[in-house]
């Protein structure tokens, strides 16, 4: 019968235990000196050598040829716990045993001395399941235990411990095991097996352990099972439906340029391919904390697993911290919700868009802000004493921004002073070029690049930050006949196209209609593309211009 790999290389004395070197040692100590406890906790992530730590520690008390503090896995003890046959040394697991029965049926057998062994040896594995009441049962027998009896107990959430039972323990913390173990014993136990693999497999696995070797023998395992001579890389990804680490590149690469498009088509790649998105995320947030390491750290060659560092820190280079601490947020927020979502694709997509233009939301918030704020200072400097104006009025003026707010009414009594009184009344001379009843129905491009930002930030207070997003990208170049023309640079053409939609442009129109009180037409068009724009106008002057798509 085939045994998994995990079980058939299971440690079988503390020599074996790898990358547990402390509590080895403490443990070996202990044994040899006799100075043993009667309860010991073994906590730490899964896969870290708990359970086999407990065994090889039942087979050493017990052993009839003990050497240097390890079982000799000869004697008849070591053979019987070794194959679960010794009835004095008990393995229970708390998830199915978790209730009060459970300890005092326990506590009932373990006052009995043992029948073969010296030691009765009571292993309880994932004991932070036990109930309440199954909690102070099992204190109990901690508290006045018979000298024939050792419990040890194992645990991934030490922190759900009672401290009672704490304080009456012996405390060890297994730590995740370091890559470079895990790659050298993963390569051992691959030589056992006449099995090859290309050391970037071994290298795979031992990053996607997590730290631990049962999950990496399991790995290992399963490539072992393809019947493949030999294992390369590209085998490895597509049998563990891992992401290449070109498709990861190029995806953080879309990320920190902003690329919605392109971070989308690759995430689709991936979907395509039938690989697990919630993986996709995992080996993202992996990549985006390897740059976050890269960026803030000179020499981090221990800290990061990368096949191409240098290309990664060119990356890394390119984007701010902030940025990357912001992402690796998103995609923690999204491998959460993405577990229960009926539709990952949909909202992993959610989270690459968010991403995308994050930055963008944010500059123009911060850009508002300070525009609001600039206009909070205007109107305190025109309720201000006289005496008191000229001072803050001199400071204000250290700013180009509220400057150019200031100058908003300044020009309206320019226009009006240039003007002979009776031309301003409407009598008289009837030489000029214009005649305005009211000098508010006068408007020109100045006036609407002056009050550009104010604009924006109205446009916010309505809920549009979308529109505003867009609309920042552009700038207001002409206004003729009551249309305005807003440009765009021929690399923001998504941004121009975007913003030509139909329900955007409504929205405009409707928004500067009521801001001027006059009827306004909206024209969009990218800077590179005069003739076209020309030839687009002409059309819409022969055949209107609501007959004619500019998208």
């Amino acid at each position: 019968m085939y045994q998994a790999l995990y079980r058939k290389y299971r440690s079988k004395t503390f020599d074996e235990l790898v990358g547990q070197d402390s509590i080895r040692e403490s443990l070996k100590n202990q044994i040899k000196r006799g100075d043993i406890s009667h309860a010991y906790i073994f906590s730490g992530t899964r896969g870290t050598g708990k359970t086999s730590a407990a065994k090889i520690f039942a087979k050493a008390v017990n052993c009839l040829n003990m050497k240097d503090g390890e079982p000799c896995n000869e004697c008849e003890n070591c053979k019987a716990i070794s194959e679960d046959r010794a009835l004095d040394v008990v393995e229970m697991d708390a998830a199915s045993n978790n209730g009060v029965d459970d300890i005092r049926e326990l506590k009932e057998k373990a006052v009995y001395p043992p029948q073969n062994l010296k030691y009765k040896v009571y292993i309880i594995d994932e004991v932070h399941m036990l109930s309440k009441g199954a909690f102070n049962a099992l204190l109990k027998i901690l508290e006045e235990p018979p000298s024939h009896l050792i419990f040890i107990l194992a645990t991934t959430e030490l922190e759900k411990i009672p401290a009672t039972i704490l304080s009456r323990t012996q405390k060890f913390n297994f730590k995740r095991i370091d890559k470079e173990i895990i790659f050298n014993n993963l390569k051992r136990i691959s030589r056992l097996e006449n099995r090859s693999c290309d050391d970037e497999v071994l290298k795979l696995i031992a990053s996607n352990s997590d730290g631990a070797m049962r999950d990496a023998l399991s790995i290992l395992d399963q490539l072992f099972s393809l019947n493949e001579e030999h294992i390369t890389y590209d085998l490895a990804i597509e049998s563990l439906g891992i992401s290449s680490d070109g498709l990861l590149f190029s995806l953080t690469e879309a990320l920190i340029n902003r690329n919605t498009k392109d971070a989308i088509a690759y995430m689709n790649q991936v979907y395509s391919s039938g690989k697990d998105i919630m993986i996709l995320v995992s080996d993202l947030i992996s990549k985006f904390r390897d740059l976050m390491i890269l960026k803030v750290i000179e020499s981090p060659e221990d800290l990061v697993d990368l096949r191409e560092p240098k290309k990664y820190k060119d990356l890394a280079d390119k984007t701010s911290l902030d940025f990357i601490i912001e992402t690796i947020k998103i995609l923690n927020e999204s491998l959460v919700n993405i577990k229960y979502a009926q539709d990952k694709r949909v909202l992993f997509e959610m989270s690459l868009i968010k991403i995308t233009v994050s930055d963008q939301v944010n500059d123009l918030s911060k850009r508002l802000e300070d525009i609001e704020e600039k206009l909070s200072a205007n109107s305190f400097l025109e309720n201000k004493k006289p005496q008191d104006h000229k001072n803050l009025k001199e400071k204000a003026n250290e700013s180009s921004d509220i400057q150019t707010i200031l100058n908003d009414k300044r020009e309206e009594k320019n226009i009006k002073d240039d003007l002979k009184p009776e031309e301003v009344s409407g009598e008289g001379s009837t030489s000029t070029n214009f005649n305005v009843e009211n000098e508010d129905d006068y408007l020109n491009i100045d006036e609407i690049k002056s009050n550009w930002n104010k604009i924006l930030l109205e446009i916010r207070k309505r809920d549009r930050i979308n529109v505003v997003i867009l609309l920042s990208a552009g700038r207001p170049v002409d206004f003729n006949n009551n249309t305005l023309i807003i440009e765009y640079e021929s690399s923001d053409k998504f941004k121009y196209t975007a913003i030509s939609d139909k329900d955007n442009v409504g929205f405009i129109e409707d928004f500067l209609g009521n801001y001027y009180n006059r009827k306004i037409s909206i024209r969009f068009k990218l800077a590179d593309n005069k003739d076209l724009e020309e030839s687009i106008e002409k059309l819409e002057n022969l055949f209107g211009k609501e007959n004619i798509n500019r998208i």
